[in-house]
């Protein structure tokens, strides 16, 4: 658990004699159980639980306090970084176990930022997709496969799909970066020309069609007086 790494060791029971301000961290307090360090959590949890100087603290409230402050740390990890921008539940999920926080403390996290707006899977999913509509660097099928890698269901990715016609601008856009590539394969015979770069559009997640009609574009439109030049382009 996050906070047992950070305190170093779980609390014994017994009297509170300190509650100290941490200098580096305004928002945090160190709590002293009998003369001794024991554990450091927020002001929020020092506020939730009702912990003050003299009360005697059972391994039971003991468990309860370290539970709530690696409830509150693993909350305020999860707003961090939602703030960058939207996450879908399964992204939020894999973070906060990266970040050590136990799979009660991730449930109740989620739970509790799902009841509240602030992780909607179908939000997320719209972010994303007008997001790589609008750079033009993904086709419609890499664009379902990075919402089926952040847990968007395949039902939902079909209806999302369908709504945002995300097919639709697969040949423009096909044809817009194999025109950015097609200067660096100058000088190959057309078998290599057309094998190359469709294996570069056939990555980003293009159609075979709008690849096909993109590669025989290009090769119809290079310069003929161009001198032999290639460059393995870059499957960004």
């Amino acid at each position: 658990m996050h906070s047992s790494k950070k305190n170093n060791a779980n609390p014994r029971p017994g009297v509170v004699t300190a509650i100290r301000a941490q200098v580096r961290q305004s928002q945090s307090v160190s709590i002293d159980i009998d003369g001794e360090f024991a554990i450091g959590v927020s002001l929020d949890t020092l506020a939730h639980e009702g912990i003050f100087v003299g009360q005697h603290l059972d391994q039971q409230h003991v468990e309860r306090l370290v539970a709530s402050d690696n409830y509150d740390h693993a909350k305020q990890s999860a707003l961090r970084l939602l703030e960058i921008r939207p996450r879908s539940l399964r992204e939020l999920t894999d973070r906060l176990r990266q970040k050590a926080y136990d799979t009660t403390t991730i449930t109740a996290v989620c739970a509790r930022l799902t009841e509240a707006g602030l992780i909607d899977d179908h939000a997320f999913a719209t972010y994303l997709v007008e997001q790589r509509l609008r750079t033009a660097s993904r086709g419609s099928g890499a664009i379902a496969r990075d919402l089926y890698k952040h847990g968007i269901p395949r039902d939902a990715i079909s209806t999302i799909s369908q709504q945002h016609d995300i097919g639709a601008s697969d040949a423009d856009h096909a044809l817009l970066h194999a025109r950015k590539l097609a200067n660096r394969l100058r000088g190959l015979d057309k078998a290599t020309y057309t094998r190359r770069l469709s294996g570069v559009l056939l990555r980003r997640g293009y159609p075979m069609s709008a690849v096909r009609a993109a590669v025989q574009t290009c090769w119809a439109e290079r310069s003929d007086d161009a001198p032999p030049h290639y460059t393995e382009p870059e499957d960004r």
